[in-house]
């Protein structure tokens, strides 16, 4: 019991040490507490910000600083500066790297005044350029009009611009009908200006990489693709795993057992990395397909009970599971079941037959079968675009398995913490959003909470406060599954992600990366490590 009190006070001691409580900002306005909290959580608020007075003027210095912070986050980078020797008054290298990225400028006598206070056209300005050096393309974006602020024509001509810009995209929105253009910004108000200017980024860079997929795969000659489809049948098509068959199909068609064969011979082939051809023997006396021959000789397929296939025959649901499970069965994946999935929990799993139970489970528990949570629709025919992206969630998935049992090792058994992380590397390439949850987009903590409540394990959102939900370990005691965590202000967390062996760890990066794999061992990741927290413990 004294032991059990004494690991409760460390835990109550460690979350005030790490976890930053917004209520210690003094005089923090009602209306900018929501983007206090963010900006800090994200690590975006250097150390002279921490626990400030908000109604005080923020400096020239405190800005860059901020401004570095997020441009490292944006970029998935270090912010080193070529040189030191850009002005005389200041060799602070967050400044000097600010400088060179053209995010800030000094004064014509070679001074830069770092403990100046900020003006708003100054702010703006420099929020603007921060914009513009982390790749946001503010050249895209409609100037706003300015008539109705009454003192617009106080504006310096070099802040007109970027003050057009910042009203359009709703990072200022004056007080009243006021810019107040050359009074001081306070820390509170530059916080809450910046973290709009953040989630504008955010969602620009995420709208480019949506519109290059749809640019990209339109031009392929495919129609009729889903919003949510989008991205997975981009990725299906840059792998090669889109047969000829269904070259410039329209997507919301249903997929028929033929061209289902096909996708399945394209994968196997990829997987496998060899180049299987069928025996040349037919099985059906409707169909002469080698995909489909290839495809029953590999058991993925079988045909009906009178000798035929029905090649042109479209899927439900529920026996494109059970192809699908099939599929991986071919791979050698060894789980065919699930017991921690209950069908039930839907409002139709009753529906499903028992010949697909197993399957559907098993589609379920590897993340391949999302939906929205509540259906199965079993009965219903599945379209291309369905088919695409359900396969590709399960190629990928049986894939990151079958790399960590290389040579068909081990293939007895599979661990709940290998189908975490080949679940996790699923995810690679999904976009990086500020407060994304899953399952098209997330943040950091997000990703690794949508990850681990897949598997029935649910604890804190905040990368700072899911430290304190597991149980602390050393660098050197990594396994599967525990989460890393990273300091970008070196003073507190702001970054988490999930160990996946080797020394490797997977992320929701930043907007401009999206969830990637990078290494502990060297580089950012190496010198911003925080510490570690296993989650399953047994």
């Amino acid at each position: 019991m004294k032991k059990r009190i004494i690991c409760l006070l460390l835990s109550v001691c460690l979350l005030f040490s790490l976890v930053p409580a917004v209520s210690a900002y003094s005089n923090l306005a009602p209306w900018a507490q929501e983007a206090v909290e963010a900006m800090d959580s994200l690590g975006f608020l250097p150390e002279a910000l921490m626990k400030a007075d908000m109604t005080r003027n923020i400096t020239r210095g405190e800005m860059c600083k901020m401004a570095v912070l997020v441009f490292e986050h944006l970029i998935g980078g270090y912010a080193y500066p070529a040189s030191t020797n850009y002005f005389k008054d200041t060799k602070d290298p967050d400044i000097c790297f600010a400088y060179e990225q053209g995010i800030i400028s000094g004064y014509d006598d070679g001074m830069f005044r770092p403990n100046q206070q900020l003006t708003r056209q100054e702010f703006f300005k420099i929020t603007y350029n921060l914009m513009g050096s982390a790749y946001c393309d503010v050249n895209t974006i409609p100037p706003a009009s300015l008539a109705g602020f009454s003192d617009a024509g106080k504006l310096h001509d070099y802040a007109v611009k970027p003050t057009q810009i910042m009203v359009s995209i709703g990072v200022v929105q004056g007080a009243g009908d006021k810019l107040n253009p050359l009074s001081p910004t306070s820390c509170q108000e530059a916080i809450l200006m910046f973290f709009r200017a953040y989630e504008y980024m955010c969602q620009w860079f995420n709208a480019q990489s949506e519109e290059d997929k749809i640019v990209q795969i339109y031009a392929q000659g495919y129609s009729g693709i889903s919003d949510w489809a989008i991205r997975e049948v981009m990725e299906m098509e840059t792998k090669g795993m889109i047969p000829p068959c269904l070259s410039n199909c329209n997507m919301s068609n249903a997929i028929t057992r033929a061209q289902m064969c096909s996708i399945a011979v394209v994968a196997y082939r990829k997987a496998m990395n060899e180049n299987v051809q069928p025996s040349g023997k037919n099985y059906f006396t409707d169909c002469s397909d080698p995909d489909v021959n290839l495809a029953y000789e590999l058991n993925i397929v079988g045909g009906y009970g009178d000798g035929k296939f029905g090649p042109n025959d479209t899927l439900t649901r529920e026996q494109f599971f059970k192809i699908m499970a099939n599929f991986m069965a071919a791979l050698n994946y060894p789980r065919t079941d699930s017991n921690a999935i209950s069908l039930g929990t839907y409002s139709d799993g009753a529906k499903v037959d028992d010949w697909a139970r197993a399957a559907t489970r098993l589609m379920i528990y590897i993340g391949a079968v999302r939906g929205d949570g509540k259906n199965l629709k079993p009965n219903d025919a599945t379209s291309i675009q369905e088919a695409v992206a359900i396969f590709l969630r399960c190629f990928n998935f049986t894939t990151n398995w079958l790399a960590e049992h290389p040579d068909g090792e081990d293939y007895v058994e599979t661990t709940l913490l290998e189908d975490l992380v080949a679940f996790a590397k699923s995810f690679v390439g999904y976009p990086y959003v500020y407060g994304g949850n899953g399952p098209n987009c997330f943040d950091c903590s997000g990703f690794v909470l949508y990850v681990y409540k897949h598997f029935g394990y649910s604890f804190s959102r905040g990368a700072q406060e899911q430290y304190l939900d597991g149980v602390h370990i050393a660098k050197s005691d990594l396994r599967l599954g525990d989460l890393v965590f990273f300091s970008g202000n070196g003073y507190a967390i702001t970054h988490v992600g999930l160990y996946i062996g080797d020394g490797n760890f997977i992320h929701a990066s930043n907007p401009t990366r999206g969830v990637v794999i990078d290494t502990l061992m060297s580089g950012y990741y190496s010198t911003h490590y925080w510490s570690a927290c296993r989650i399953i413990t047994d």
